[in-house]
């Protein structure tokens, strides 16, 4: 029986005598601490890493050049540009961590919200819908509601409105929204982060409580069996192996806001070495196949 064809840029990396690694990254994140730590602890370890900017060149379909001789492809960002490389890779059969459909599962927060409460994970209560639809849904006294854009990013977009009146004179620049209702909490959140079944707990200063955030540094928690099995849920969900799960903590235990590709790993001890080395071990299993 004939053997299925394999894409040319598989075969090409089976003929490759080193590792070679991919990261496909936004600009913006070039000068934070990932992916920069983990390139720097991969080529610590001999390893070929070849950084594909998505703004900096011209990508032509069919011409697949750019991605010859890649033995896995790492993706940190969730632009445009970035995904639609990230698809490109995963055509050519060159493997990436996160796939573009995990990725792309987290950068929608309405997809993200339908998909947390369908798995039983706890969350706040989300509304999805116009701003005078989730007005006229809510009682006076579940204010205050966090609003978020379907596609926002770092906190960017959100507003917090603490009437009806306010949220029906609001200016909002989209016709449908996320509204989650608003849980006071102190002035930092409950990071999990997570690099495959490995995972980390850490206070970080919320970005909703911007004063002297500067002065407040993140801090490393105990992370505790239900933590850890509530982010690897969350991983279960997306299929996502580099993430973050963002929480607040309640009196009934803390509820997942969102879930998020890639994150800084602050205050997680020699992050990028542990990035590397889950890369590199996922590149030599892929070699081996």
């Amino acid at each position: 029986m004939d053997q299925p064809h394999k894409p040319a840029a598989r075969e090409s990396r089976k003929q490759e005598s080193g590792i070679r690694i991919g990261v496909i990254a936004e600009r913006r994140y070039l000068a934070q601490a990932q992916p920069g730590g983990m390139m720097a602890a991969l080529e610590a370890r001999g390893t070929e890493v070849v950084l594909i900017d998505p703004e900096g060149g011209c990508y032509e379909p069919g011409s697949n050049g750019w991605l010859a001789g890649l033995d896995v492809v790492i993706a940190r960002g969730r632009s445009w540009g970035v995904l639609c490389l990230l698809s490109w890779v995963e055509a050519q059969g060159v493997p990436v961590i996160n796939s573009r459909a995990a990725v792309g599962a987290v950068h929608n927060k309405a997809d993200m919200a339908v998909a947390l409460a369908s798995a039983g994970i706890p969350t706040p209560r989300t509304m999805l819908g116009s701003v005078a639809h989730i007005a006229q849904s809510i009682s006076e006294n579940e204010f205050p509601l966090i609003l978020k854009p379907v596609f926002g990013d770092n906190c960017k977009g959100l507003r917090i409105v603490s009437s009806r009146e306010e949220l029906l004179a609001l200016n909002w620049p989209e016709p449908f929204a996320l509204a989650q209702a608003f849980i006071p909490g102190s002035e930092y959140d409950l990071k999990l982060y997570c690099i495959g079944s490995d995972v980390w707990a850490v206070h970080k200063p919320s970005l909703l409580y911007a004063t002297n955030t500067e002065q407040r540094q993140p801090v490393l928690l105990p992370a505790t069996p239900a933590l850890r099995a509530l982010a690897r849920r969350c991983g279960e969900v997306f299929g996502l192996e580099l993430f973050g799960v963002d929480c607040i903590n309640t009196p009934s235990g803390p509820v997942v806001i969102e879930v998020n590709e890639f994150p800084n790993y602050s205050a997680v001890p020699e992050a990028g070495d542990r990035l590397a080395e889950y890369v590199m071990s996922r590149a030599r299993q892929e070699v081996a196949a």
